[in-house]
């Protein structure tokens, strides 16, 4: 069987032309936290070296598992996961997974929260929220059919602990999911307040997931102790966690780290599938094998002086394109701790030539965002600072 197959001429016109297109505007999409220079071309390289890349590559269920038939890169999985994983302050007595992207991490924390929440109390669960959290969040309550209740937020984009207090029933779970970093202003919700009103209204049941999908990359990372201290399991007492694995950690295409405590495990795994061997607790049966590899490659490559030097990157960036856009006469703001700038939106085309988030505030007005990435220069900065600046 011929293995070296290829579209034909008019297709591969086409596929070139795509990614001459999009290399061009690798840097243009300045909306969105994704680092737009991971240099994966050595680790394709040797995908092709190794003949991996003609090897259909899948992890299936608990990547802890032993014993297992199929081809499998479950250690490279769990090497990667306990990396992350100590960085979060857990201990040995941890459990994880490659998600298949940052919504799927927070999937596994609200059905791995529901599931521990039913072992306590036969009522159902509330899902709090905040109103500026991911809005997959919101969606994963409805696909799981759990109730949500939307918490208020300041206008900075935090969680309003009052109207959380004032909304949770505790007669009930609570399951609460708490947001480090906010999709659209980078706000970070207040978890010692919200620990103390769980600790006050006493609820049947309580349950904490952090979404930390970007923040979550570069936070253990930094020198300041009270950054470190946000995603520190042991300082936060949190039950799980979800990060992205395609914002700040590198990878470059979907993917995600859900991390909880091996009780909680326990709790979700069920009966084994017979022919499988093993209970299954993830909701996918089946992962990119190759996402292991990948983000083993990049994090044994990076080190923890490499993740370092880029977390201090991302926020000087931040703090630059922040100070820049002020000094040109625009209203722009930056939460503590954020590498994402938000600011009066330019003219719509400005928007459109670096791809740009928007979002109406009912107090800031018409608003744009910018996440400073790993790509960003001092040059970056002060282009993208003079374009908004004479086209606002």
């Amino acid at each position: 069987m011929n293995c070296n197959l290829r579209p034909d001429n008019e297709s591969m016109k086409l596929l070139n032309e795509c990614a001459k297109e999009i290399t061009a505007r690798k840097f243009n999409q300045l909306g969105y936290p994704f680092d737009q220079n991971t240099q994966f071309h050595e680790f394709y390289k040797w995908l092709a070296d190794t003949k991996l890349c003609d090897i259909t590559l899948i992890n299936v269920g608990n990547p802890y598992k032993t014993d297992w038939d199929m081809l499998n890169t479950d250690y490279f999985e769990c090497e990667s996961i306990d990396f992350i994983a100590s960085r979060f302050g857990f201990d040995d007595n941890h459990w994880g997974v490659i998600a298949n992207g940052g919504t799927d991490g927070n999937m596994h924390g609200i059905y791995f929260g529901r599931k521990a929440l039913a072992a306590k109390s036969s009522r159902p669960p509330v899902l709090y929220v905040s109103a500026e959290a991911h809005y997959s969040l919101q969606k994963i309550g409805d696909v799981q059919n759990v109730e949500v209740r939307p918490i208020r937020a300041h206008e900075m984009g935090q969680m309003d602990v009052e109207d959380f207090a004032e909304k949770l029933d505790p007669s009930r779970p609570a399951l609460v999911a708490i947001a480090i970093g906010g999709t659209f202003k980078g706000a970070i919700d207040d978890q010692k307040a919200i620990n103390e009103v769980l600790l006050e209204k006493k609820p049947v049941a309580s349950y904490r997931h952090l979404d930390v999908a970007l923040f979550g990359g570069y936070l253990p990372f930094l020198d300041d102790p009270a950054a470190r201290e946000i995603v520190d399991v042991s300082k936060m007492n949190f039950d799980s966690i979800a990060v992205s694995g395609h914002k700040f950690l590198g990878m470059n295409e979907p993917a995600g780290i859900f991390i909880c405590h091996k009780d909680i495990l326990k709790l979700v795994e069920g009966a084994p599938i017979p022919y499988l061997k093993y209970s299954i607790p993830t909701i996918s049966c089946s992962r990119s094998g190759f996402d292991a590899l990948k983000l083993y490659w990049h994090i044994k490559s990076l080190g923890d002086d490499g993740f370092k030097a880029q977390a201090g990157h991302v926020l000087e960036m931040g703090k630059l394109l922040e100070k820049s856009l002020l000094e040109r006469g625009i209203k722009a703001h930056r939460n503590p701790y954020s590498n994402t700038v938000f600011f009066t939106r330019p003219q719509e085309k400005i928007v459109k030539k670096y791809a740009m988030a928007c979002n109406d505030d009912p107090v800031f007005g018409k608003l744009a965002h910018v996440v400073a990435m790993q790509y960003f220069t001092p040059e970056l900065v002060k282009t993208i600072a003079d374009d908004i600046a004479s086209n606002s």
